[in-house]
């Protein structure tokens, strides 16, 4: 064996077995950095070394990657969903997206906040970690159910230990001059430029049917159905409703919603959608149609269907 293969050897001996860095290996062997960074990769390419991963038997990371190609997302992630009752995959699925905020957030983030039976549930996951600078409310309340934005919101701060910007105004109003009276209020109009600044924002995926929570709260009446049947409504995010090509849906509704705006919510530079369910698939492909998330977290089965 001539020295440049017991050279070869004796970069790859030191860097995976004996776990020493490249600029220690370089200062060693009196060789440069770039020299080392170029013979693990030759390495690689002989055939010399080769890297195995161990998937476990629960990872979904072909279909993650899948779905990442197919909707352009920066990431998608999916908890397996086989042989597991969907309380226990709901369960799951909102504990990693907590787990995933609490990775994701820097002390510099201004975090945007939906509603929803989801999204209620992952913030009881979120342990006291004291990061992040504001969380801030993005669509109305919802009565004084515990899956409104406020509560939500308040609850997030606490963990989070930041301040927060409440929106003190129902979701949906009766008609469209109600609506531009309650943002011709300084403090209203305050929290809706609060929304523009935020970083990151975590929401849910609903339903463009009688199965919404807006319906079941009274906020959407049965002609807004209709409307939203005309419009070809099938999905919602932030209280917008999106169409099957995923371009947000031109009804009354839109202009009775009191929260962030469409444009607004896709201008955010990470929006992180969590939801979970064979009956939302069609609604969660509208969603990922209109560009508005950047990562998706779901359950096995759902993703098989987008």
């Amino acid at each position: 064996m001539d020295y440049s293969k017991n050279l070869l050897i004796k970069v790859c001996e030191f860097y995976y077995n004996m776990n020493m860095n490249q600029q220690q290996i370089a200062n060693k062997l009196n060789i440069s950095r770039v020299k080392v960074s170029r013979l693990l990769s030759e390495a690689k390419n002989k055939g010399i070394v080769k890297i195995e991963i161990r998937y476990p038997g629960d990872n979904c990371i072909q279909t993650e990657g899948l779905l990442e190609n197919r909707y352009g997302l920066e990431e998608a992630v999916i908890i397996s969903s086989k042989d597991k009752s969907e309380d226990l995959v709901f369960s799951e699925v909102t504990k990693i997206a907590a787990e995933f905020m609490e990775e994701k957030i820097t002390p510099k983030d201004i975090i945007g906040l939906a509603w929803g039976r989801t999204i209620k549930n992952m913030t009881y996951r979120i342990p006291q970690i004291n990061k992040g600078k504001h969380a801030v409310q993005l669509l109305g309340n919802i009565g004084s159910i515990d899956v409104s934005g406020d509560v939500i919101v308040r609850k997030v701060a606490n963990a989070l230990g930041t301040s927060m910007s409440l929106l003190p105004a129902p979701a949906i109003v009766d008609s469209k001059n109600i609506k531009e009276a309650i943002m011709s209020d300084g403090k209203i109009k305050s929290i809706f430029e609060d929304q523009k600044k935020c970083t990151i924002a975590f929401v849910g995926i609903g339903e463009a049917n009688e199965k919404s929570i807006l319906v079941e709260t009274g906020y959407l009446k049965e002609e807004d159905l209709t409307d939203l049947k005309n419009a070809k409504a099938t999905g919602e995010i932030c209280g917008r409703f999106i169409d099957e090509k995923g371009e947000l849906c031109k009804c009354s509704i839109d202009e009775r919603v009191l929260g962030i705006s469409f444009e607004d919510l896709k201008n955010i530079p990470l929006v992180v959608a969590i939801a979970t369910g064979k009956e939302k698939a069609e609604a969660m492909k509208a969603v990922l149609k209109s560009g508005a998330v950047n990562v998706l977290i779901t359950d096995e089965v759902t993703a098989s269907l987008l």
